[in-house]
């Protein structure tokens, strides 16, 4: 079975005994034996501080809710908020705001900061930029950070272009493909050596894991590592239906099956089902749906789509599938859809995907991707200067 970097603390203690130890987590910290990393590490080490990323320590809020600072009913230690509603503001000047990081007074409470939290591989997820912000913090005040590393869930393929600079914000904040294939020790450290961050960095790596592997193959228990996603084939298909989020069609956060069906009300799903079987997408299948979100996009409103059918998780190629739905969007619906409004000047679908060419539609979804399959292999030689696993 695969070990965590939670699980390896007793071979790694000189690392982390006789540090004041802040720790950044969610629900999904935990160990093999199914208690939360704060409990193990509260118990063996001297914990004195949490930071809570997006969603919250516990793992308790929505996407884009404002943490705040509190309390820690269980543990009883200070929480101190990494995720603001303002993070959500899609505006590249915030890159450089104190807000992404630890304040001055968590900072005087530790000699270390320790980072355990399942990522999803995805250039879109926030916790990975928390993890930049908080190493550029600990670099700036002489502290350490300790990475406890994770298997990436959907296994070491890339996907997707590079991002581009002026499209930086924290859903896509370095120059990774959408699809990294990456864990977030090796995140670490790619940004300590491409970006110079000057962190005094460890990362106790997983063992027992490789690229081929991908959740269901660890043994390890699972916890989601956010509300929206509830299980393996729900991270799967983020990487491609999030671009959705960019979008007037919901990616069915509000539903039971975020990310496997999409929708909106002016939607005919038996004719949107045709025109993707056409495509004949590897590995999933598409089915008729309705559903009524319940927060989020047309809350309380009948959204007609599809279901999208995974039948091979190692064979999807869900960046593909987002670009593919775009298109196949823009053509059937050319009064109806839409990408949402520019926020601080910046569209959000180029924000997320990292460049304008899936918005402006100058050039086809099978153009597009053969450009961004050119950067995803180019972005091999860059992993593997950072790799810890075969």
């Amino acid at each position: 079975m695969t070990r965590c970097g939670i699980d390896r603390i007793a071979d790694f203690s000189h690392i982390l005994a006789g540090k004041r130890l802040g720790l950044v987590t969610g629900s999904s910290g935990i160990g093999c034996d199914y208690r939360s990393t704060i409990e193990i590490l509260h118990e063996k080490y001297n914990l004195t501080t949490l930071f809570a990323p997006e969603h919250g320590v516990r793992g308790e809020l929505q996407g884009g809710v404002q943490v705040n600072s509190h309390v820690d009913k269980h543990s009883g230690l200070p929480v101190y908020s990494l995720f603001s509603d303002e993070c959500s503001i899609i505006d590249a000047k915030l890159l450089h705001n104190s807000l992404y990081m630890p304040s001055q007074e968590a900072l005087d409470r530790v000699d270390a900061i320790v980072f355990d939290i399942q990522d999803v591989g995805s250039r879109y997820y926030t916790y990975p930029s928390t993890l930049f912000f908080v190493m550029k913090a600990c670099a700036k005040a002489g502290k350490e950070c300790i990475v406890l590393d994770r298997p990436n869930p959907i296994g070491g393929a890339i996907e997707g272009n590079s991002h581009r600079e002026e499209n930086f914000s924290f859903i896509g904040l370095t120059k990774v493909p959408i699809r990294h294939g990456m864990t977030l020790g090796e995140l670490a450290l790619f940004y300590n050596g491409e970006y110079h961050l000057g962190c005094k960095l460890h990362v106790i790596p997983a063992d027992g894991w490789n690229r081929s592997m991908y959740f269901e193959d660890t043994g390890l228990p699972f916890v989601c590592p956010s509300p929206n996603l509830p299980n393996q084939n729900a991270i799967i298909l983020y990487n491609g239906i999030c671009m959705l989020a960019g979008t007037n069609v919901t990616d069915a956060r509000g539903t039971t099956r975020p990310f496997e069906q999409f929708g909106a009300p002016y939607i005919n799903p038996f004719e949107l089902k045709a025109a993707l079987d056409e495509l004949h997408l590897p590995a999933v299948r598409f089915s008729v749906t309705y559903f009524i979100p319940t927060f989020f996009k047309y809350q309380g409103e009948v959204c007609a789509g599809v279901q999208i059918h995974v039948l091979d998780r190692r064979a999807v190629k869900p960046v593909e599938l987002g670009v593919k739905v775009i298109r196949t969007l823009q053509k059937l619906y050319p009064e109806d859809f839409r990408f949402k409004e520019p926020d601080n000047g910046r569209y959000h679908i180029d924000v997320e995907t990292g460049t304008d060419e899936v918005r402006l539609n100058r050039k086809s979804a099978d153009e597009i991707l053969a450009g961004w399959q050119k950067e995803a292999a180019a972005f091999e030689h860059t992993r593997a200067k950072y790799s810890l696993y075969e």
